[in-house]
């Protein structure tokens, strides 16, 4: 699209925004576009912060409201209150393994709590011009590299067709995955039956400040600060493609304002690394490469552990968005925020976060 052609909004609901990434896509939002109304709305969840808003929360165009997606009501007053002409939708359980035991709080959140927004834009279709639903990679399964002479769209699980986000089939392998495939369908059902004016994102694996230490590079970041040794799943051999969240929070920033309605954008690079090689990133970025065996420890792996997600991000480039950020890089970048923001969680809020398998306590109200 020319600079012409933008989506210019004009107040903006982002749900889930005090969680790592759509906290970090808010704060770029904010300061970079001082016309436009960003309202936040998150019920703070176990994983959320309200200090992850700390950047932006005396600016003048943004808001907080503590609430839930669930809560129709509510999301119909703030849509009504604010004029929001766009629907940021980040909000979601996110983590695999708290999936493995308590999938049924997956189902409620990301299922209900995406079709709850969609019954919301319906009742004010007039005024929402725009829905971005933020999804995942992982709704496509697990997929293997391209083979020697194929171009770098392909490489799905389906083989040797050419790799189309739109055509692609979703084949989730665990509870978290298979919770983001339904809440898509449910959105590609109301692009069908509505005609709600739809974008989907699929992302790839992002780390970086301000991401709750049940993930793998804020926990080794925590394990290590603690003299605790990395706790790696099985041989640390899935590999992953990781972004760094100033590169992802750029690029749902394109995507908010280049994307075009109707299309699904990958999110992430290229470049892939494994589990332990990510480990051992860790421990040499500590200065301690020499004596790396002394500081990992090998663990039983997840009921099911993908290997990998190839994903192609060249529809996203096309838009003009590139990451910037080396992963050598944004290792340290993230040390540094970690070290120099010890107590941006309660001691009591992560220690069950730290533990090789985490799990969330069954909440089945």
């Amino acid at each position: 699209k020319t600079m012409s052609e933008e989506y210019k909004p004009k107040a903006v609901l982002i749900t889930g925004a005090a969680g790592f990434i759509a906290s970090n896509v808010a704060i770029r939002l904010v300061k970079n576009h001082p016309s436009i109304t960003f309202v936040i709305l998150d019920k703070l969840d176990y994983c959320a912060n309200p200090k992850n808003l700390d950047p932006v929360k005396e600016c003048k165009n943004f808001k907080f409201v503590k609430g839930d997606i669930l809560s129709t009501d509510l999301v119909n007053l703030l849509v009504r209150q604010y004029k929001i002409d766009t629907i940021y939708h980040f909000a979601a359980q996110t983590h695999v393994d708290n999936s493995f035991g308590n999938s049924l709080t997956f189902t409620r959140n990301n299922v209900l709590g995406t079709h709850t927004l969609l019954e919301c834009w319906r009742a004010n279709q007039e005024t929402v011009k725009r829905f971005i639903h933020v999804s995942t990679d992982e709704v496509y399964g697990e997929n293997k590299e391209p083979e020697e002479g194929q171009s770098e769209k392909t490489g799905h699980a389906m083989g040797g067709v050419e790799f189309d986000e739109s055509k692609s089939m979703l084949l989730p392998t665990n509870p978290y995955a298979a919770s983001k495939a339904a809440a898509e369908l449910l959105v590609q059902s109301y692009k069908h039956s509505f005609k709600i004016p739809a974008i989907i994102t699929r992302g790839n694996n992002v780390y970086g400040p301000r991401q709750y230490p049940e993930k793998l590079i804020p926990k080794f970041i925590y394990r290590m600060e603690r003299k605790q040794k990395l706790c790696v799943h099985g041989k640390g051999s899935p590999r992953r493609s990781y972004l760094y969240v100033e590169d992802a929070a750029a690029a749902y920033e394109t995507v908010l304002f280049k994307g075009k309605i109707g299309e699904i954008y990958n999110v992430g690079t290229k470049d892939e690394i494994s589990v332990l090689e990510v480990t051992k990133a860790i421990i040499a970025a500590y200065g301690l490469k020499k004596e790396e065996d002394n500081w990992i420890e090998f663990v039983a792996d997840r009921h099911f552990n993908d290997q990998r997600y190839y994903i192609s991000v060249q529809k996203l480039e096309e838009l003009g968005w590139k990451p910037k950020v080396s992963f050598e890089d944004g290792i340290k970048r993230t040390i540094d925020w970690y070290k120099s923001n010890t107590d941006h969680w309660a001691e009591d809020d992560i220690a069950g976060a730290l533990v090789p398998h985490p799990r969330r306590p069954l909440d089945i109200h």
